[in-house]
C-alpha cells in the first residue's frame, strides 16, 4: 500500500511539472511582447503639423472635338404577313379559319 501512494505522488508531481511547462510555453510569447513594448515606449515627441500647400492652378478649357460623321441609313425590312393567331381572330373578319369552337 505504501508503494501505491508513492506512485500516486510521483504521478502528481509529474503532472504538476508538465502543467508548469505548458503554462510557461503558453505565457512566454505574451511576456516577450510586453517587454518589447516597454523597450520601445521611449518614443520621441510628436512633430507639429506641416504647412498645407496652396491650391493648384486650374487648367484651361480643353479643345472641343469636331462634329462626327453621319452614319449610313440602314435598309428597310420587308413587312411580315399576319400570324396564324391574328389571321383567325374574330375581329379580323376572316372566314377561312376552319372550325375553332
Amino acid at each position: 500500500m505504501e508503494n501505491d501512494s508513492k506512485d500516486i505522488l510521483s504521478r502528481r508531481r509529474a503532472l504538476g511539472r508538465i502543467s508548469a511547462l505548458a503554462l510557461g510555453a503558453y505565457a512566454a510569447p505574451s511576456l516577450t511582447t510586453l517587454s518589447t513594448a516597454r523597450a520601445s515606449s521611449g518614443a520621441s515627441e510628436a512633430s507639429g503639423p506641416s504647412e498645407g500647400s496652396g491650391p493648384s492652378e486650374g487648367s484651361g478649357p480643353s479643345e472641343g472635338s469636331g462634329p462626327s460623321e453621319a452614319s449610313e441609313a440602314s435598309e428597310a425590312s420587308e413587312a411580315s404577313g399576319p400570324s396564324a393567331a391574328s389571321a383567325c381572330s374574330s375581329s379580323s373578319g376572316a372566314e377561312d379559319c376552319g372550325d375553332q369552337t
